[in-house]
């Protein structure tokens, strides 16, 4: 905590992330710093609620302190780029990785790069930012963002996120996340990523791979799943679309060696799977890793129902920005804290038949106002707060169901988040 507040409090950061020279220079009640934890706190209330919950905290009073309006704080936002909630969570994230011994799979950082979709309010600005998604199914204009990923599933950490305009592409998307990971990870994709240069670039950093295919549009995959073999090695060849993007990448098109993985879902449909692992890892290891992308599924869970990613405090395209980014942050955050909770966990619980994990959606329950707390108290007090958190973290907890899938619902939901103020128009 002390590097993110150190970093948070000094001038340079404050010069490089308000927008403006003239900003946050007086002192008032929202200044810098305040305005960064205020949007951190995993705001779910109306606006006005919110704010005079954050000034009890900092005025450690037992009632709402009415310090401030929304309307001074709409004006207040205004003034902070969105970039200082995403260069604080590359932070934490780095330091996580550097600092704690974290979970591997056969010595891989497992890391799956996975979209969805973020519904967003509506505003003309939004509508211009972001674009208008299908409306056949609501009948009336839905906006939304597209969402996406890059997850480190046996760690639960957001390794990279990005909110972009609905019409970007996820290989787009995905070649943006390659540039925060690391030599040796092993990615996972599923089956609208497959391409070859995104293979060949991966494999030009140093990455592994393990990607679904389509198997009615990739034809190796087709054949293998025809032949009722379990697996087989063969070479892919750069189509010319992927020759010109390695050409624009500075990529080689040779061709490729990679290892085809054959298997039968408990439907009967049969899935292939695209690495370039070839002999390292055993075929029944492989098709459990397919069964590992529930995680990533539920990380979505866990943003869109318990950090609330699309409750917006804001209608402008910097507002949207601001809200997600620091619910990344504070998500993370909770994540990197709870870390060293789930080996207590698995110590007081070793004696159970069944097997329990750390309840998340109860761990980032606690973080609410824990966030400003961490920020604005001494270091020693901070030392001791933690230690607080993890008895509570340790205290809540769930049994591991394994086995558990988790679908897809195609169906669009119509629920909005209602705004909490009103907007001159």
């Amino acid at each position: 905590m002390e590097t993110l507040k150190n970093k948070l409090f000094s001038q340079y950061f404050l010069e490089k992330y308000r927008i403006g020279v003239k900003s946050f220079v007086r002192k008032r009640s929202l200044d810098f710093v305040s305005v960064f934890m205020f949007l951190s706190n995993l705001l779910k209330s109306s606006l006005q609620t919110e704010l005079d919950n954050f000034f009890k905290i900092l005025q450690h009073k037992e009632l709402p302190v009415n310090k401030v309006t929304k309307s001074a704080f709409s004006q207040a936002r205004q003034k902070l780029k969105y970039q200082v909630f995403v260069e604080l969570n590359h932070d934490q994230v780095d330091f996580f990785y550097d600092k704690f011994q974290y979970r591997k799979w056969h010595n891989y950082r497992l890391v799956a790069i996975d979209g969805s979709t973020c519904r967003l309010p509506y505003s003309k600005k939004i509508v211009e930012e972001f674009g208008i998604a299908d409306t056949s199914e609501t009948k009336s204009p839905i906006i939304l963002s597209k969402l996406s990923q890059a997850y480190d599933m046996l760690n639960h950490i957001i390794i990279d996120a990005s909110l972009a305009n609905y019409h970007v592409g996820e290989h787009e998307l995905a070649q943006r996340h390659i540039d925060y990971l690391q030599k040796g990870d092993l990615l996972l994709f599923d089956r609208n990523y497959a391409a070859f240069w995104l293979f060949a670039l991966l494999l030009s950093k140093g990455m592994h791979f393990c990607a679904r295919l389509k198997v009615g549009s990739w034809k190796l995959a087709k054949e293998l799943a025809a032949t009722g073999e379990k697996e087989m090695t063969a070479e892919i060849y750069a189509s010319k679309a992927s020759k010109k993007k390695c050409k624009e990448l500075g990529l080689s098109d040779k061709p490729i060696k990679l290892r085809f993985v054959c298997f039968e879902l408990s439907t009967g449909e049969k899935e292939v799977l695209v690495t370039d692992i070839i002999n390292e890892i055993e075929y029944e290891e492989l098709e459990n890793l397919y069964h590992q992308r529930w995680f990533v599924e539920e990380s979505y869970k866990h943003l869109k129902s318990r950090i609330q990613i699309e409750n917006f405090t804001g209608k402008s395209p910097l507002a949207v920005r601001q809200d997600f980014y620091a619910k990344i942050f504070t998500g993370n955050l909770t994540a990197i804290l709870a870390f060293p909770v789930h080996r207590q966990i698995k110590e007081n619980t070793k004696k159970r038949k069944a097997e329990y994990q750390l309840n998340f959606t109860q761990a980032v329950s606690k973080m609410k106002d824990s966030v400003v707390l961490l920020f604005v108290r001494a270091a020693d007090m901070v030392s001791e707060y933690i230690s607080s958190l993890w008895k509570l973290f340790s205290a809540n907890t769930e049994i591991v169901r394994h086995g558990r899938k988790n679908p897809h619902k195609f169906r669009k939901s119509k629920r909005i988040y209602p705004t909490a103020y009103k907007t001159p128009k």
